[in-house]
């Protein structure tokens, strides 16, 4: 049982996340700097803009806009 279903993919809203325009994103692993075990839900399917840290965060890395 080592296998674990990754289905981020299912969860991201490409329109509707601030996600893909923020230049920590890594859309091949659903990861980022601030989240390098994978991004919240709620972050993927664009319900919190992540414009502040998480009280679960190891980091205090936010949003920030691609250039």
């Amino acid at each position: 049982m080592g296998y674990v279903l990754d289905d981020r993919n299912e969860v991201f809203r490409v329109y509707e996340s601030i996600c893909n325009k923020c230049k920590h994103f890594n859309i091949f692993e659903f990861t980022c700097l601030a989240f390098p075990e994978g991004i919240p839900n709620e972050v993927l399917a664009g319900k919190n803009d992540h414009s502040k840290p998480f009280g679960f965060q190891m980091n205090d890395i936010v949003f920030e806009p691609t250039d």
